[in-house]
């Protein structure tokens, strides 16, 4: 197989070159990945001035720019092959619920739909808050055998290449994953407001998650996760809501 690999957060990061010593045993694996780490850039593209691609070594790529602008120049211009599948990852922590708007891994795999390419986004689930000093080391290993058990699947299945698959492993051994479950999306509740950095000076804040999260439902991807589950959730990059079309024609009917 054919396989593009990108990531958010940067091309020197652990996560993409794990799996890629993975994959290119038995794949043709083409690397295009930010200079620098960019995570939380979500979908966003650069448009005030020209990205300058970098070759690091033979089949790396480095820009100077977002995810999103790696695969499209990627697809346009600079993979030497047409990828067959569209890898985004492995990211150094979760991807799940609410957060997937922020996510560059998740923006990333998004941005294959235009090629009718399928596409993967894959993080290793270890959490690091802003300016803790606490964090875990996430089990690249453990994600990475998880998305060839995936991948060596994947041409058995005829769906809209369009859905993307967001795919969460649990931090433990492979041996001690239990399964891979197809999930729906949880919630992690509320965000923090920003706090104040006593430290630096009161005009410095940090961005942080959430300190509460709420009961999710078993079926959710959050739930697998904590039950020591692999989560796979089919998403899509469609904005319309056509939920309460009747209610919102209503409304719009009385206006004069």
């Amino acid at each position: 197989m054919k396989i593009l690999l990108t990531n958010d957060d940067g091309i020197d990061a652990e996560g993409i070159n794990v799996l890629y010593q993975f994959l290119k045993e038995n794949h043709e694996i083409f690397v295009i990945a930010p200079k620098k780490e960019m995570s939380g850039a979500g979908s966003s593209i650069t448009t005030k001035r020209p990205l300058s691609p970098k070759k690091i070594k033979e089949n790396f790529i480095a820009v100077d720019g977002t995810p999103v602008d790696c695969v499209h120049l990627g697809l346009h211009e600079l993979c030497p092959f047409r990828p067959d599948l569209l890898i985004s990852g492995i990211n150094y922590g979760a991807n799940m619920a609410e957060d997937l708007v922020y996510s560059g891994t998740v923006g990333a795999a998004m941005e294959a739909r235009e090629f009718s390419i399928p596409s993967l986004a894959v993080s290793a689930a270890a959490f690091r808050q802003p300016g803790s000093k606490n964090k875990q080391n996430p089990n690249f290993f453990s994600a990475a055998k998880i998305t060839l058990d995936i991948i060596v699947r994947l041409e058995k299945l005829n769906i809209d290449t369009k859905i993307i698959f967001n795919l969460n492993v649990p931090n433990l051994e492979y041996e001690k994953i239990k399964k891979i479950e197809l999930t729906s999306l949880g919630s992690w509740g509320v965000r923090n407001p920003p706090q104040r950095d006593k430290e630096l000076g009161t005009e410095k804040f940090w961005v942080s998650h959430r300190t509460k999260t709420p009961t999710n439902k078993q079926s959710t991807d959050i739930a697998a996760l904590s039950r020591g589950l692999a989560s796979l959730t089919p998403i899509s990059p469609k904005f319309l809501s056509n939920e309460y079309f009747k209610e919102i024609n209503a409304w719009l009917s009385a206006f004069k």
